[in-house]
């Protein structure tokens, strides 16, 4: 993978929102409160479906999701003369065009994917066994680099800009996990926990600790400090000849040896959940109130898959892409940002670092707060979940309402809203469809309503998210 390629995983997957797509955890908060969800297991370890069930191989979930702070077409492109133009457009002031840019620019993505997994109930205790695979990306892109692009070559000065906080960090991982949880006090209080081994696949950390260009109307002079992580199977360093200095070696990516399983690591997910159900006061009795902290844990990389490089604090001379031609605003997001990384490429002088030693990643650990109130005997609760994902560069909180309805004991759903994404302009709805015998089925999203265009970009989203699943029902339904 070319070093170019890792800086395109941050801002391709902000604009098409298509890569592996929330770092919360592997199941939509729409279905937190569906007693129903045999996924919601993975939110909270206390949580437990109202069966048990066998999930069909492959099929039994599937889950994508994406969320940005600024990233998507309404905040990159312009009406202009009855059509839209991007950023770069001459006629686009640069205070227009940076209005909606924020000093950091984040993307988040996750995918989950179960191959085998099935539930089943013992006595009051809940067991759960699954094998998936997880894949997860954060990416920073500060502000600074719109700013470069739009007025990195004015002729009447040189600007300095400050690109330190450019950062992205990813990894892919197989799971294997056993839950168990059990009830206590009378059944009020549920207990679970869910231990995991972890298989590494692949990771990759990219921190700009400092990252500072000059630019001229003619050329860039760059001065970087920056440190690049990666893993993978026999994982070696590949040097291409520099294209403006014949003497030189850059770094161009990555090659790979035989496959073998370059990481090993242990995960744990701890919850509980309190009903209120024998409150002294009537009202309390219809609360419950849930906790839990997931992945918390870690992956070491060992020392033959793995590679650290580092750029040296030296000046680098860059001869950067003629943003010119895209001064008419008809140009693709898509190809500005991809010169732009070309240049980001030559402006990082990478060289491997002599290690001895592999290296331990920590995985990105969540947080999940609940409360939930029966509003209706046995078919309709109210919900306010607040969810918290510490990334490895930046924390991203969301707080979900939800009515939660279930009129038959084989059929629930789920109405939500998630409040610092979807901006009043999205929903979220989950659909379960569970007999006691057959087939179940379900769908959900948190952001259900998602303008796209033609080119299947966001055009005002901040969030996209989708999760399918199938399985067979097993055993008996929750004592």
């Amino acid at each position: 993978m070319k070093l170019r390629s890792l800086f395109s995983i941050s801002i391709a997957t902000a604009l098409c929102c298509i890569l592996s797509l929330d770092g919360f955890a592997q199941s939509t908060r729409s279905s937190y409160f569906m007693k129903t969800s045999y996924t919601r297991t993975s939110l909270n370890a206390a949580l437990r479906p109202d069966q048990g069930y066998i999930g069909v191989p492959l099929l039994s979930n599937i889950y994508l999701d994406a969320r940005t702070n600024t990233f998507n077409l309404e905040n990159l492109t312009f009406p202009l003369n009855g059509e839209r133009v991007t950023f770069m457009h001459s006629q686009i002031p640069a205070s227009k065009a940076l209005s909606n840019i924020s000093d950091d620019n984040y993307v988040t993505t996750n995918l989950a994917f179960s191959i085998m997994s099935a539930g089943f109930y013992r006595g009051d205790s809940y067991w759960n066994f699954d094998f998936g695979i997880r894949a997860n990306a954060d990416s920073n892109v500060p502000k600074s680099v719109f700013e470069l692009l739009k007025v990195g070559f004015d002729e009447n000065e040189t600007v300095t800009h400050d690109l330190s906080n450019v950062s992205l960090a990813g990894s892919v991982f197989a799971e294997i996990g056993v839950t168990n949880s059990r009830t206590f006090l009378n059944n009020s209080l549920t207990l679970g926990a869910r231990g995991k081994l972890l298989l590494g696949i692949s990771y990759v950390d990219l921190d700009a600790e400092s990252l500072n260009i000059t630019a001229g109307s003619e050329f860039w002079r760059a001065k970087s400090r920056v440190t690049l992580k990666g893993a993978g199977p026999g994982i070696k360093g590949k040097y291409d000849e520099n294209e403006y200095d014949p003497t030189k070696q850059d770094f161009d990516g990555f090659n790979f040896g035989d496959f073998n399983i370059p990481g090993y690591g242990l995960g744990i997910d701890i919850g509980a959940v309190y009903d209120f159900k024998d409150a002294p006061v009537g009202f309390l009795r219809k609360l419950k109130v849930s906790y839990a902290l997931n992945d918390l844990g870690f992956i070491s990389w060992s020392k033959g898959n793995f590679i650290q490089l580092s750029s040296p604090e030296t000046e680098v001379i860059v001869s950067p892409n003629d943003y010119s031609t895209h001064n008419d605003g008809s140009t693709s997001i898509i190809d500005i940002f991809d010169h732009a990384l070309d240049d980001l490429r030559q402006a990082v002088n990478l060289h491997e670092d002599p290690r001895t030693s592999g290296y331990t990643a920590t995985l990105r650990a969540n947080m999940n707060v609940g409360l939930e109130y029966e509003v209706w005997d046995d078919k309709m609760t109210a919900g306010f979940l607040y969810s918290t994902r510490f990334g490895n560069y930046f924390t991203t909180k969301e707080f979900t309402l939800s009515a939660n309805y279930t009129p038959k004991e084989w059929l629930a759903a789920s109405f939500s809203y998630s409040l610092a994404y979807s901006a009043f302009k999205t929903f979220g709805l989950a659909v379960h469809i569970a007999p006691s015998r057959g087939i179940n089925f379900f769908l959900a999203s948190d952001y259900s309503i998602v303008r796209i265009s033609p080119q299947w970009m966001p055009t005002s989203t901040k969030a996209i998210n989708v999760q399918m699943g199938v399985s067979i029902p097993f055993g008996g339904r929750r004592p």
